[in-house]
């Protein structure tokens, strides 16, 4: 899992130039990345041939050597993702099926949605992570199927939620937890309709300044509340692991939506998975998966491989090979390929022999990485191949290394400069009412009051946050996500007993952390 995450670099964004046109665009790879990277238009353009950059097989080589060669001849696309299904959507990456969208990532199916990540099925969903199936939601994590859920945290079926945690099928709630069909609830407590929104005026939701100090003393609150052991729902069949849903036979699985006999899996946020192993990132309609990284969308097959979609089929140790890669080996930055080894095209019978040649000579002339590993067939791409540092991907969110720890994995690690820019506004006076929110914004650069850098609020932020009657952010869009994800689950279990009957559970709580958690038996006597 930390070797494929390593290829996963969804935040780490740069300003360079477009080596096709020139034009300066946003992308994944910084300036002075020594690689080929076309702007999103040039890339889909049909006026370059990836075949240009082919390569002959040398069986005196190892393989790997050979595919880094490849990899740094080929020409990558500035920002993943499927760019004939955008509209009207530019700075987006890893994601599908945009429409008038702003600094979404890793995203499928979404309209309106401003500076999320992992969401699936959204419309107008705003600072967020881990969302699908829902509308109007801002500076949430993890909401299935809610509209106009504000600083909530793991709700489903449920609409006009305010800083709520764990609770399904509950309309109009504030500062509550582990809720179940409930209506009209402050801090757990019940109230009528009219005490309700009475209540709600008093909290002063247009200040940013109460919002905090809400947000500060309802998640004091939350924490004298049992958890339970794990997030999902009770639509699994037999499955192990941290916010699986509609699963069967499925275990040490993490953030998968129905999948069914696979193990290890990570990330595949659209259904279905079938017939999985060790595979991070996408689903809908992937099977026979092995060792592999963001490929989905009706891929089977594919094994060793990263980035290559739709519809791949028969792929193996392939990066970014798109619009149905079929019977591949060693190929990258391709377009509709098909029985070609190393961006070479052959026959159906000469691939097939000298695929099964070069398996056996990955075996008898292995790659040995810089930290000593040995790397033959079978094994995924070694961290060399990766053209990221580890400190730019999704690894070093979820296993933190220092530069030595990474280096001597074998990983790369990233320094560059860092673009100075003097704040207009400092974070202190940045302006604290819903009622000085004004387009005007747009052309200030604000101090995050969190990291001390500098960010900008875009003229939709300015929109969206009218919208809802909210205040201006304080802190940088990284930060806002960091908060979030730092309270997120993790892709880690630990061994625990429940705080109640003392059963043993597998939970990603981890034994120092100070939340309740109690086993599903006793944890269902407790919800509300």
């Amino acid at each position: 899992m930390q070797r494929r995450m390593a290829f996963f670099n969804l935040q780490s964004l740069y300003t360079r130039n477009c080596d096709k046109c020139q034009k300066k665009t946003v992308s994944i790879y910084p300036p002075n990345k020594k690689l080929t990277v076309y702007c999103n238009d040039c890339w889909w353009g049909e006026d370059w041939d990836w075949k240009d950059t082919a390569m002959d097989y040398d069986p005196t080589r190892p393989f790997f050597e050979q595919l880094i060669e490849l990899r740094d001849k080929t020409v990558f696309m500035a920002l993943e993702g499927l760019y004939s299904s955008y509209v009207n959507t530019t700075y987006t990456s890893h994601s599908s099926y945009q429409k008038d969208c702003f600094m979404t990532l890793f995203s499928d199916y979404a309209d309106s949605d401003i500076y999320t990540n992992f969401t699936a099925n959204t419309k107008e969903v705003m600072d967020s992570y881990r969302i699908s199936n829902s509308e109007l939601i801002y500076d949430s994590l993890i909401a299935y199927k809610g509209y106009k859920c504000f600083f909530c945290e793991n709700v489903g079926d449920s609409f006009d939620m305010w800083f709520s945690k764990d609770c399904f099928d509950c309309t109009n709630c504030f500062g509550c937890v582990n809720l179940r069909k409930k209506n009209y609830y402050i801090y757990n407590q019940p109230y009528t309709k009219e005490e309700y929104f009475e209540k709600l005026k008093q909290y002063n939701l247009t200040s940013r300044t109460s919002l905090h100090k809400v947000q500060t003393e309802v998640e004091a609150f939350w924490l004298k509340h049992p958890r339970r052991f794990y997030s999902g729902d009770s639509r699994n069949v037999d499955v192990s692991g941290e916010s699986v849903y509609e699963s069967k036979n499925t275990h040490e699985a993490f953030i998968v939506v129905g999948a069914e006999n696979s193990k290890f899996i990570q990330m595949l946020t659209l259904a279905s998975t079938k017939d999985c192993y060790d595979y991070t990132g996408w689903g809908a309609g992937a099977e026979l998966i092995y060792e592999a990284f963001l490929v989905g969308s009706g891929a089977s097959g594919v094994r060793f491989s990263a980035e290559c979609w739709p519809e791949a089929y028969n792929v193996e140790y392939s990066y970014y090979c798109t619009n149905a890669p079929k019977n591949l080996f060693g190929c990258i930055n391709t377009r509709n390929a098909e029985y070609c080894i190393l961006n070479k095209q052959y026959t159906k019978e000469e691939y097939e022999a000298l695929k099964l040649q070069i398996i056996s000579d990955m075996n008898k002339n292995p790659f040995v990485s810089k930290n000593g590993t040995v790397y033959t067939y079978g094994e995924f791409f070694p961290p060399e191949f990766t053209v990221s540092g580890y400190n730019e991907t999704m690894a070093h969110e979820y296993m933190p290394l220092t530069k030595d720890q990474a280096l001597a994995h074998g990983f790369g690690w990233y320094e560059g400069e860092v673009e100075v820019r003097t704040p207009t506004i400092l974070s202190q006076d940045i302006p604290d009412n819903t009622s000085e929110v004004q387009q005007s914004i747009s052309k200030e650069i604000l101090q995050c009051a969190s990291c001390k850098g500098v960010f900008n609020i875009t003229t939709l932020e300015v929109d969206r946050l009218l919208k809802l009657e909210l205040p201006y952010p304080d802190k940088c869009w990284r930060c806002r996500h960091k908060r979030r994800f730092d309270r997120s689950p993790k892709p880690f279990l630990y061994n625990r007993t429940c705080a109640k009957c003392n059963k043993d559970i597998r939970t990603w709580y981890a034994p120092e952390r100070p939340e309740v958690v109690y086993c599903e038996s006793c944890y269902q006597k407790e919800v509300m």
